[in-house]
């Protein structure tokens, strides 16, 4: 089965399965939980199924890599699933480190932008610049 590419917020998964974690939920009833609850995330039911059915985690999560947010939702719990342990702060600190990541690269991308508006903006102002600011400037000089 083939996953197109979703609206899936990684940080907002991890927080609602650290939520599940902290009331007591394993780790495939956590993803099924969100697969059926969150827009986006209907993959993760496949995936808590095979692992419930024991499968390892790189074939659980092998008809998800087209989508490159449940990519990252992989990566992220992989720890939680080796380490067996569904710590629910692990994720929260997860989600945290994923939102700053995608703040820095919307702050970095706006300021390649502004760089990149610098020169077509200066490219139109300036004739405006010169024949109401310097030619005005320079008649006025002039003798006569």
């Amino acid at each position: 089965m083939k996953t197109t590419h979703s609206s899936t917020d990684p940080a907002l998964v991890l927080d609602v399965m650290a939520q599940l974690f902290a009331s007591g939920s394993s780790l495939p009833a956590a993803l099924a939980a969100a697969g059926r609850h969150l827009p986006g995330c209907q993959a993760l039911t496949d995936v808590a199924q095979k692992l419930l059915l024991g499968l390892d985690w790189d074939t659980a999560w092998q008809d998800t890599t087209e989508d490159p947010d449940l990519t990252v939702l992989a990566q992220e719990l992989r720890f939680v699933y080796s380490s067996a342990v569904p710590s629910a702060h692990m994720l929260i600190t997860a989600a945290t480190a994923l939102r700053a990541n995608r703040k820095r690269l919307a702050e970095q991308l706006a300021q390649e932008l502004a760089i990149r508006l610098v020169l077509p903006t200066g490219i139109c102002l300036l004739p405006s610049f010169i024949l109401l600011g310097i030619i005005p400037m320079v008649l006025t000089l002039l003798p006569g």
